[in-house]
């Protein structure tokens, strides 16, 4: 976030503190702080892209979850002990910034902490809480360091391109391990999609689509001048790769993402009534449509002939890929306990967990609801649902307050969250663990209030 200094004193100093600085300001950030911080940023996003355990070994299906790996465990507790220390050493700033917090995302931490004591995995809870915090730690230590947007942005996209230039030297050198093969008894490559040194296309295909975005994002800022040609040699790189994953939902994501940057960060929509305006067109069109049918034909349309052609264009099926006959089981299991849920990160634990019985019903091993907002349901219950509806809702309103004083910033942190929503209902992503998206917006939601607070406190000593 952008760093403020304090306005200089109408008075002029005393002869003998001349050139010494205020005993109640702080030092200036260090250079080692900084280098530690991007080493944080960088590693987390890495973290969090790369297979787990740093392992690519796929074969690994059904085995047990519940104990974790110890490289895992290495590679994310060394990064909240750097993270907790950064924070104890600029202690004042800690205090600023946890005060600040989005107040549901701290009310989520804290159920989910007092949701181990229903969990049928109260020990696998309480790691995912740890999980949580570690996470939160890592985000509130990048604010303390006074990390700038651009600068975040550059190291994350950096990062991410860096991902995708592994990705291909991998499917040129180990092809039987970067690419999926769609026949997989013959080898054939025909229709292979590229997951690069990912584990799966779908994560390698977030990775190119949030990385175009993050490039778009750092072309449109004036402060960066970018030239058009390298802009369209990286957009280029990106799009290529983005395209080898053969994931449509990726290159909606891309799209998406792109389009409401350029949409929200204009002058005439930058206003509390942005979402309003476009839930009216919206909500229009639909109404158009219905209203259209209704009279031609006397009835409404089914769900096949509402989403049919938006399923033609992307290649998808009409059930999503199967993905309603999941959600119909996940209900039936959220019937269960539906206040307090069955244990926040207890459910998909593979063979033998509480996901036993959707497992016996499919032909393939699931490890998530494909829906998020069914998952946080299913693990924390109506009450976590609404402290999660309450999050969204507390962050929109802070881009709304930063859209008064930076409409790039929340452009930016308004397409993230719009975008990463929207692919919330057809992969678990928010509160599922330590994955690329939901990271993106824990920091996302942190750096917002940060620069809120501290655009609103150089406004007050202006006026002062």
């Amino acid at each position: 976030m952008p760093t403020f200094n304090p306005q200089p004193s109408a008075l002029p100093p005393r002869a003998d503190h001349r050139g010494s600085p205020s005993p109640s300001t702080p030092a200036p950030i260090t250079h080692v702080e900084e280098w530690l911080a991007a080493l944080l940023l960088v590693l987390t996003l890495s973290w969090s892209m790369l297979p787990s355990g740093l392992s690519w070994n796929f074969n690994r299906l059904g085995e047990d979850l519940t104990g974790g790996s110890v490289v895992v465990q290495l590679q994310w507790t060394s990064l909240f002990v750097l993270a907790g220390a950064l924070c104890l050493f600029r202690f004042e700033k800690f205090q600023q910034v946890i005060f600040g917090l989005n107040p549901f995302l701290v009310a989520i931490l804290l159920f989910s902490l007092a949701n181990a004591s229903w969990s049928v995995l109260p020990i696998v809870t309480l790691k995912k809480v740890v999980q949580l915090i570690g996470l939160l730690m890592i985000a509130v230590a990048l604010q303390v360091t006074e990390m700038s947007r651009t600068r975040g942005l550059k190291l994350a996209f950096g990062t991410l391109l860096a991902v995708q230039v592994a990705s291909v030297l991998a499917v040129l050198l180990v092809p039987d391990i970067a690419i999926e093969y769609t026949g997989m008894a013959d080898g054939a490559w025909e229709g292979g999609a590229w997951r690069g040194v990912t584990d799966q296309k779908n994560m390698y295909g977030t990775v190119t689509a949030y990385a175009t975005f993050m490039w778009v994002c750092l072309f449109a800022s004036p402060k960066n001048r970018i030239s058009p040609l390298l802009f369209l040699v990286v957009l280029g790189f990106c799009g290529f790769n983005l395209l080898m994953t053969k994931s449509t939902t990726s290159l909606l994501m891309a799209t998406l993402s792109s389009g409401l940057f350029i949409l929200l960060r204009r002058k005439y929509v930058a206003d509390d009534f942005v979402f309003a305006r476009a839930f009216l067109i919206v909500g229009g069109l639909v109404l158009i449509y219905l209203h259209v049918l209704y009279v031609v034909q006397g009835r409404l349309p089914t769900w096949d002939e509402f989403f049919k052609p938006v399923a033609d264009l992307l290649g998808k099926r009409t059930d999503i890929s199967g993905r309603f006959d999941i959600w119909g089981m996940v209900l039936e299991e959220i019937d269960k306990h539906p206040w307090l849920g069955v244990g926040f990160g207890a459910f998909w634990m593979g063979t033998g967990s509480a996901s036993q019985s959707i497992i016996d019903r499919l032909y393939w091993l699931p490890f998530q609801a494909h829906n998020g907002y069914l998952d946080i349901y299913n693990e924390l219950g109506i009450i976590g649902l609404a402290l999660f509806a309450g999050f969204i809702l507390a962050h929109v309103i802070t881009l709304f307050r930063l859209s008064r004083f930076s409409r790039e910033s929340s452009a930016f942190h308004g397409a993230l969250l719009l975008t990463v929503m929207a692919h919330n209902v057809t992969e678990s992503t928010l509160f599922h663990g330590l994955n690329l998206l939901f990271i993106l917006v824990v920091f996302s939601s942190v750096a917002a209030t940060t620069q809120l607070r501290r655009f609103r406190q150089r406004e007050a000593e202006a006026q002062a």
